[in-house]
């Protein structure tokens, strides 16, 4: 049971991580506000994942204070579009992110075949091959799974 706790806190903080990065680039798909950006989050992730409220919108607030999106409208329907700066934060936040994962990934790789980093540059091609690959199966998903919702007026 205990184990059960702590993997369910460590996948808290891994979606807590990326939750900034998350919500910039769902603002850099289409200018949109807090509600739909949670509901996307829930739809893409198949309803593995709804953020809070109270998750959200700190974030939008703190993006909007750093310059890197801005909002127009009343305070309960603010519409929220990516500025030049967040393309560029997005930009390096994507990089950092695919070199937090390549990290995570050689190290798991070390603890598991418990290498002391003598082999490991081929295993990490190999996770990286497969992360990459993941990934693109992941968009595809995505967009199927929108493109699905929106064909079916949802």
């Amino acid at each position: 049971m205990e184990e059960s706790i702590d993997n369910n806190k460590m996948c808290t903080e891994i979606r807590r991580a990326f939750l900034k990065y998350i919500v910039l680039k769902i603002i850099k798909e289409k200018p949109t506000h807090g509600y739909d950006i949670i509901k996307t989050v829930e739809r893409r992730s198949n309803g593995r994942w709804t953020p809070s409220a109270g998750s959200i919108y700190p974030i939008l607030e703190k993006l909007e204070s750093k310059g890197f999106i801005q909002s127009e409208g009343i305070e309960r329907r603010k519409v929220y579009t990516i500025t030049p700066r967040g393309v560029k934060g997005l930009n390096r936040m994507t990089q950092e992110k695919l070199e937090l994962l390549n990290e995570m990934s050689r190290i798991v790789n070390n603890v598991i075949e418990g290498d002391d980093n003598s082999d490991a540059k081929g295993k990490v091609d190999d996770t990286q091959d497969v992360m990459q690959q993941s990934k693109a199966a992941q968009d595809c998903d995505f967009q199927n799974q929108e493109d699905e919702n929106n064909k079916n007026g949802r």
